[in-house]
């Protein structure tokens, strides 16, 4: 997700979901970012798809990403 910053052209990143799934026999991981200072990661299958949902709700919650969505 980006936002524009008051005043110029350019986005900038305010929330992240990195997943990364390689392939058979490993361990998938993700990370959830954003910069209201949430940082968490996991490791596993369950807890990744866990992690992915939280930060679905997060999304929702942040007061950060709330003042984007009332902006556009």
């Amino acid at each position: 997700m980006t936002a524009r910053t008051v005043g110029t052209s350019q986005p900038r990143i305010v929330a992240l979901l990195r997943i990364s799934a390689p392939g058979r026999d490993t361990t998938p991981s993700a990370r959830s970012w954003c910069s209201c200072g949430r940082d968490l990661a996991a490791f596993g299958q369950r807890k990744v798809a866990a992690l992915i949902e939280d930060h679905t709700r997060h999304r929702t919650a942040c007061p950060l990403l709330a003042e984007g969505k009332k902006a556009a």
